[in-house]
């Protein structure tokens, strides 16, 4: 009997089938997107791609080494071991099972090389770029996946409130390195996978390194009176949440209560605008127009993101057109905002949360305190 599980990545492949027959008519889709297939499949790696069929069929092609764990993580998907490449034993099977029609792929997401060898395969079918599609199934979360990030929000936050229970003193005199690592040991200790963000890790920033938006941990040493930036999340079972706080050792020199204030106003006039049917660029301009007001220039990134298998997904709260960011949000859709305000050779100061998207309005998922006062380390 299939698991719940099973059941739930069936409907999904369904659901996507329905949406590409509906606008590109195509009877099948080859997903090679590791997060994708994951969302659609369950298996977490080693799959060389995932074959869609009519009627929510699905195949995974994966070599000897990976083929016992597929088979345990991907229940009620059939796992093939070709003895040739994946696109070719895919196109063998699509003309075994008589499946006609265009077939869409996802071709940004493939080395060059693989895209020609997978065009070669398929030659002689109509190939259809499947786009934002999966991106957009993915977007709007259902009960199990917004559990799971609550979860990684109240492991994040408690390894923060460990880390940073001494005050001022649990952070003086230890390097960025030093309080990444110690941040990372305590989510894992209270349950995480791993931390949440796989390309750079955990960002701690001191000082002049705040103005860095994606700045790395350094041997350099957290001093009083200057911003000290936390921007980390937890990972659990693929799904991950997003977290940025400014904090100030002892004291807050005037000129960065000031920023404080404009960053935090701006960042709850954005949050207000949040609900089901906003645009994503009218929420992202609202916090613009907060600091823009305050003298505090443009903001060197979009004001947030979406989130869940991957830290940066749809939507895109942003300023420029295209990959999703005119879109509308969707209820049940998990967003952040993080408007910043960055000084180069000072620092700079960024807030961020989670927020569950609603009907008429947001859940801030988020608990930690916002406010300076609950920003300044004793």
């Amino acid at each position: 009997m299939p698991s719940h599980e099973s059941k739930r990545h069936a409907r999904r492949r369904l659901a996507l089938l329905r949406r590409i027959g509906r606008g590109d008519r195509a009877r099948a889709a080859w997903i090679t997107n590791p997060p994708d297939i994951r969302y659609l499949a369950g298996c977490r790696e080693g799959a060389g791609g995932l074959l869609l069929l009519p009627g929510g069929g699905a195949v995974l092609f994966t070599s000897p080494m990976f083929e016992h764990t597929i088979r345990a993580a991907a229940p009620g998907v059939e796992v093939c071991v070709p003895g040739r490449a994946a696109p070719r034993a895919a196109a063998a099977r699509l003309k075994t099972d008589g499946v006609r029609g265009a077939l869409a792929f996802q071709e940004d997401t493939m080395r060059v090389s693989v895209a020609r060898a997978f065009r070669q395969a398929m030659r002689g079918r109509r190939l259809v770029e499947l786009g934002r599609a999966v991106a957009e199934e993915r977007a709007v979360k259902d009960e199990a996946e917004l559990a799971l990030i609550r979860r990684c929000v109240r492991i994040a936050e408690a390894a923060f409130r460990g880390l940073l229970a001494g005050g001022a003193r649990s952070a003086l005199g230890r390097t960025e390195k030093d309080l990444a690592a110690d941040l990372e040991y305590r989510m894992r200790r209270l349950g995480a996978d791993r931390q949440a963000f796989p390309a750079n890790g955990i960002i701690v920033a001191a000082g002049p390194g705040a103005a860095d938006c994606h700045h790395e941990p350094t041997d350099r040493k957290v001093r009083a009176g200057e911003p000290l930036l936390f921007d980390w999340g937890a990972e659990l079972d693929g799904y991950r949440c997003d977290i940025t706080r400014t904090v100030f050792p002892r004291e807050v020199p005037p000129e960065w209560r000031a920023c404080y204030a404009d960053v935090l106003r701006a960042h709850r006039e954005a949050a207000a605008r949040l609900r089901a049917g906003a645009r994503c660029r009218a929420v992202h301009q609202a916090a613009v127009d907060v600091l823009k007001s305050a003298g505090r220039g443009p903001m060197r990134h979009g004001l947030g993101h979406g989130i869940g298998l991957e830290v940066h997904e749809a939507p895109g709260l942003g300023a420029r057109p295209g990959k999703g960011r005119d879109a509308r949000l969707r209820k049940n859709m998990v967003v952040t905002v993080e408007p910043g305000v960055y000084l180069d050779g000072k620092g700079g100061i960024r807030i961020e949360d989670d927020y569950l998207v609603t009907a008429g309005g947001a859940q801030r998922l988020t608990r930690l305190p916002q406010t300076l006062a609950r920003a300044v380390l004793p």
